[in-house]
């Protein structure tokens, strides 16, 4: 590990009288608070860390083994001879010397190990991946019918990535694209890390002398394929540098520079090393006219990537890196391999000053700032650069126990008094939970022990922005350490604990580093920033561009197909390049996309005359809208339309339906669905609810210890949408029209069931009615459980990686009904197209969604945009079977997938906009203002037939005197079921 000197190479110039009066009082202040003025803590000892961690790990009541756990303080019994064995039951495939075993999702393979001694092993794997999985296999392996630790069920083996092609796309602004990103099919072999990498070293496993049988199960995504099983004696042949070095001696020094770009990497094991273009001359390329791909950037620990070296001559060579690191006032971790193995021990966890947003060359030296030299043959090598978090993990994991305690004793003080707390009592806490001061004692020692330890890696030394969270912590725990009995007062001060803590993880455990240039060789190197002259005029000429680009420029084409696309200029472009170099060719048809940042500009566009022949993602009441102006075209004019909407959940259709004309068809999908934290309920031995009835039974055991269960209606201060509100209407078979459509039946009894059991979830069952964060809330314990749509799913997946294993997801919960079933039915709207009435080009517009919205080109679309621009960029479709190609767990696709099933939205109709509103109302005064449900909802009823009234009157529907003109048809999710199984069938609507 490498800890550089803080600030080295930096002076800083005081006036005297300055210094005196800083120092001054500086060193008061730094007196009062234990600190040096030089920004640091005195070390806390590993003994006295040690007892606190036990301290409180033993006093877990559902005790988890991490590794770190499992391997600290082992004096490390390393195993004998290194070997491989293929799995029992192999079989022979081309292009392997030797066995395999195919495991697709949740099946296994087992190797029988023999070893001539006991002691610790690294494992690693040969494995080959196909099929349509884009997200890393994570296994779950035993060893001897046992699991020694939590990071056995959370075993990597990723995908290798390489770029399709290194001549960038160019698109029609001039602007480089990032390429498509290709997944490496062959055979690879890996070492065993677990998914957090917090370990420069693979993970290591206690083998038995004699026989083992060690098992891996695909916990993942099909298409994997397992080779040999590598047990390998860990490694300790990795020399200091002095060592290395004096190998060498008799070599040369060579001055020849080799400047690698960073674009020019070789292969990469994670999709989370992304390609992007940052407007800065100091960097290459770069023009400011036009964006150019220059730089490679990264966040996450143990991603790779590899570049190609050739070198001209044998001899040492120095290393240098240009490079920026945001991580405020921290280092970030990388190690460099060259050819597949870290040269000497300084490579390894080699830390990297925070730059802001600034960009820095880096020569790879000691501390005192000598070069290292590292030895390269003539020939090509390749240069692998690793992201790490080792140097920082012992204080992660603290962090994470810390929280993981707090949280029980949090729970342990609400089972003594309950949610409520009575300030006037005398509680005398520290009767019931004797060990009360002495954990408080023990969060302090880790946490100053975590500031001794990390104020090394902070210029700023322990006052560094990164680690002020850990001052914040000390100060609640200084309170909370005064009145121990009173603590029960004090909760919410746990809770910021909590929080503390969790943010702290997060932040610590997080290695932003962007890379411009590599450098091997050369005594100088070009300059880490562009001049003053350069940036100013790279700033005037990037202003200049901004009054002649037309790259948002909404127009059309009268030779092409016109799309507006409501989306961003990222994914709208990623669209027109496959349109350009796919539909384009098969179909002769020419397409013209263009972005459309504001979805009010169609109804503007349709006053004018002037709309495209299509739109894309639009919100799902948007073609109702339209429709109303006669602004858009039926699509079931269409022949095939019936055919082609059996690709999707026919829920999705009916807010496109308007008086049986279908007026958009659906481009991706959402969900609502439970989410829950598996080790809370496991710790509480709560059973897992189904249905409504079943929370409300949870309910009074998550409230007593101060917990409860997230609605979604929760989410807005004040109006609440239809996904809200409505969903119980349907569940307890109500209605939300009458089937004339001219008024509303949420008066009648099964709707006003409904309603009622929404009311009383928070009226009489206490839900909370306002939420601000559910994310925070349900990381920290808070809001164990709760409904997410696919935007909160995304926000935990890849904003809470310390979660990870921790939870997981059930069905939208649903109302029992007569016959014994469960009605599951939620609303959830995804996004559409549609095409305009007034297009010339109808058939080609059609032909243009069918292609879109296939099952091959929307896996496709959903594969680059997540390959290429990382985790959080999920594509869910609407097409049912691209689905199943998604990038996300197999586990949760096909709960996903079969939630769809019960996906039915509202029906749009003329005037619908009172009722979602008197609906938000009518829970506003059922929930928060008490009223009795048939009195809320008399008084909006007769406001709600007013307005449909009259919208139907302005539509030509009714006359002034509310006589019928012309039939009015509300049409549901079972109109659209049998017009599709119907057409499947060949049969007529």
């Amino acid at each position: 590990m490498r800890r550089k000197q803080v600030g080295k190479g930096k002076r800083v110039v005081f006036i005297a009288a300055g210094i005196l009066a800083v120092a001054a009082a500086g060193g008061i202040l730094w007196g009062l608070a234990g600190k040096s003025p030089a920004g640091s803590v005195d070390a806390v000892s590993r003994e006295e860390s040690r007892q606190a961690r036990l301290l409180l790990q033993d006093s877990l009541k559902f005790q988890t083994v991490r590794y770190q756990d499992y391997i600290a303080g082992q004096e490390l019994q390393y195993g004998g001879e290194s070997g491989c064995w293929e799995p029992e039951e192999g079989e022979e495939e081309a292009g392997y010397d030797g066995t395999v075993r195919a495991l697709d999702y949740l099946d296994w393979a087992e190797y029988v190990v023999e070893t001539d001694r006991e002691g610790f092993y690294s494992l690693g794997l040969d494995y080959h991946t196909g099929g349509s999985n884009l997200s890393d296999y994570r296994m779950n392996l035993t060893i001897n019918g046992e699991s020694y630790f939590e990071e056995m069920s959370m075993i990597t083996l990723p995908l290798l990535w390489e770029d399709g092609t290194k001549e960038f796309p160019v698109d029609r602004y001039g602007d480089e694209t990032a390429p498509a990103q290709l997944r490496y099919e062959g055979w690879q072999y890996r070492d065993l890390y677990n998914t957090s990498y917090y370990r420069s070293e693979p993970l290591y496993f206690w083998l038995e002398k004699g026989e083992n049988h060690i098992r891996v199960k695909n916990d993942s995504a099909d298409g994997l394929t397992l080779g040999r099983l590598y047990v390998n004696a860990p490694d300790d042949t990795i020399p200091a540098y002095e060592e290395y070095r004096n190998q060498y001696s008799g070599e040369r020094v060579l001055d020849s520079l080799i400047e690698i770009n960073s674009v020019d990497y070789v292969r990469k094991n994670s999709t989370e090393a992304l390609t992007t273009s940052v407007n800065n001359p100091s960097l290459e390329p770069h023009t400011s006219e036009y964006k150019k791909l220059n730089v490679v950037s990264w966040k996450k620990a143990g991603v790779e990537v590899t570049y190609d070296v050739e070198v001209e001559k044998a001899g040492l060579y120095r290393l240098a890196l240009h490079y920026r690191n945001e991580k405020e006032d921290f280092q970030v971790f990388e190690s460099i391999y060259i050819d597949g193995r870290i040269p000497f021990r300084e490579l390894r966890n080699y830390g990297f000053d925070t730059t802001d947003t600034s960009w820095k060359n880096e020569i790879l030296s000691d501390e005192e700032g000598n070069p290292y030299l590292v030895y390269l043959t003539e020939g090509a090598h390749t240069l692998t650069i690793r992201s790490e978090m080792e140097p920082v993990s012992e204080e992660w994991h603290d962090a994470r126990l810390i929280a993981e305690h707090v949280s029980q004793f949090s729970l342990e003080i609400k089972k003594i008094t309950g949610a409520e707390v009575d300030e006037y009592r005398t509680w005398n806490i520290t009767q019931y939970i004797p060990d009360t001061l002495a954990w408080l004692e023990a969060y302090e020692t880790l946490i100053r022990s975590m500031q001794s330890t990390l104020q090394g890696y902070a210029p700023n030394g322990v006052n560094s922005a990164k680690l002020s969270e850990l001052d914040r912590a000390l100060d609640v725990i200084e309170k909370l350490k005064e009145y121990p009995d009173e603590i029960a007062l004090h909760t919410d001060s746990l809770d910021t604990l909590l929080k503390q803590m969790g943010d702290f993880a997060a932040n610590i455990s997080a290695q932003p580093f962007a890379l411009d240039r590599i450098y091997v060789g050369g005594q100088e190197l070009p300059g880490e920033q562009a001049g003053f002259f350069a940036s100013m005029g790279n700033g005037i000429m990037n202003l200049a561009y901004t009054f002649f680009s037309d790259k948002y420029k909404v127009e059309n084409h009268e030779d092409a197909v016109n799309i507006w696309v409501n989306r961003s200029v990222t994914q709208a472009d990623l669209l027109q390049k496959m349109a350009d170099s796919e539909f384009t060719p098969q179909t002769g048809i020419k397409v013209r996309i263009s972005v459309m940042p504001d979805a009010g500009k169609l109804t503007m566009a349709v006053a004018a005359g002037e709309m495209p022949d299509m739109a894309l993602g639009l919100a799902s009441h948007a073609p109702f809208e339209l429709a109303c102006r006669d602004a858009v075209y039926d699509l079931t004019q269409f022949e095939d339309f019936w055919q082609v909407a059996d690709r999707f959940a026919p829920g999705a259709f009916v807010p496109y339906v308007f008086n049986e004309k279908v007026y958009a068809i659906p481009e991706t999908a959402d969900f609502n669905m439970v989410i829950y934290r598996k080790d809370i309920f496991q710790k509480l031995d709560i059973p897992l609810p189904d249905t409504w009835e079943d929370l409300i039974g949870i309910l009074p055991v998550l409230q007593h210890y101060g917990m409860n269960f997230y609605h979604n209606i929760a989410t807005t201060d004040g109006y609440k949408w239809f996904y809200q509100t409505t969903p119980m209407i349907y569940q307890n078979g109500g209605k939300l029209y009458t089937e004339d459509g001219m008024h509303t039946a949420i008066d009648q009894a099964q709707a006003a069931a409904g309603i009622k059991a929404l009311g009383e979830l928070f009226s009489i069952y206490s839900v909370p009615t306002q939420v601000s964060q559910f994310m925070d809330s349900f990381r920290y314990g808070i809001l164990p459980i709760g409904i997410v749509s696919l935007e909160s799913y995304n926000l935990i997946a890849n904003g809470a990686p310390e979660l990870e294993g921790q939870w997981g997801l059930l069905p939208y919960l649903g109302t029992v009904q007569e016959d014994g079933t469960i009605d599951r039915s939620y609303i959830a709207a995804g996004t559409g197209g549609l095409i305009f009435a007034n297009t010339q080009k109808a058939e080609e517009a059609w032909a243009f969604l069918k292609w879109w919205l296939s099952h091959e080109v929307q896996a496709q679309y959903a594969h680059t945009l997540q390959s290429t621009y990382g985790s959080e960029n999920i594509w869910l479709p609407a097409n049912l079977e691209a689905i199943g190609d998604c990038a996300l767990p197999t586990e949760h696709k096909l709960a996903i997938l079969e939630q769809l099933n019960y996906l039915r939205d509202v029906p749009r109709t003329p005037g619908q906009y009172m009722l979602e509103r008197d609906l938000s109302n009518i829970w506003n005064s059922i929930a928060v203002d008490g009223k009795a449900v048939q009195p809320a909802i008399d008084e909006k009823i007769l406001e709600i037939n007013r307005e449909i009234t009259k919208k139907m009157s302005d539509l030509g529907y009714l006359d002034n005197q509310g006589n019928l003109l012309k039939e009015y048809n509300i049409r549901d999710v079972d109109w659209i079921r049998e017009n599709i199984e119907s057409h499947r069938e060949g049969g007529e609507q």
